[in-house]
């Protein structure tokens, strides 16, 4: 797994320990218009970007008294409250860029989440100045059931998938960087521990708990 030249990370529940910002989010939202989210629409809304997810929702329950952007705009207020509140590096992850940047390994972020939140978060714990830029589902457009955010990503970084290794938490797209032809090293992540065996799969290298784990393994 050593010499590679890009390291392509996922930033929620990868770089951050922030899943438990998107617990339940949008049911705790909407409860207060009387809306209860089935398991059909967390499963449905998997991997959407967030204009997806409020249209999604604007179009399944009527009942809601705003617009799309009104739903999106109510729930930022509480995405940014969250990571304010929980969200923290994960553990051994300031070492490990550090020890990439040493090397002269080229690094770039690969997330779902909304630019505007993604760029707060990693600013805030002084951690956005180690990658030279991020991509976001709104710049690629689909999600990471598809390989398009990664390949864009290495294209940027002037490398080959197989030069890179893609950090990711999320089994669903371990599998799908790994498809796409790059190494992959998996996070260990409680919020998909249902998924995990697929993840490990996936992986050429895994994380349980820290980032100081893959010294000897990828530096």
């Amino acid at each position: 797994m050593q010499n590679f030249k890009g390291a392509i990370f996922d930033m929620d529940g990868t770089l951050l320990d922030s899943m438990p910002v998107w617990h339940r989010l949008t049911q705790n939202y909407l409860a207060q218009f009387g809306v209860h989210i089935s398991d059909e629409d967390y499963a449905r809304t998997e991997g959407f970007s967030q204009p997806e997810v409020a249209q999604y929702f604007i179009d399944r329950y009527p009942v809601l008294p705003m617009d799309a952007q009104g739903l999106m705009d109510g729930m930022d207020r509480l995405i940014e409250a969250r990571y304010a509140a929980i969200a923290r590096p994960k553990d051994g992850v300031l070492g490990f860029l550090n020890a990439l940047r040493a090397r002269g390994v080229k690094m770039a972020v690969a997330t779902l989440t909304a630019r505007r939140h993604a760029e707060k978060a990693l600013r805030d714990r002084d951690m956005l100045d180690y990658f030279a830029f991020m991509l976001t589902i709104e710049d690629v457009g689909v999600s990471k059931h598809e390989p398009d955010i990664y390949l864009h990503t290495a294209e940027r970084l002037g490398l080959a998938p197989e030069e890179c290794v893609v950090f990711e938490d999320a089994p669903y797209a371990c599998t799908t960087a790994k498809r796409a032809g790059f190494r992959v090293c998996g996070m260990a992540e409680p919020a998909y521990a249902a998924g995990e065996a697929e993840a490990r799969a996936a992986s050429d290298c895994f994380v349980e708990h820290s980032f100081d784990e893959l010294y000897g393994k990828l530096l």
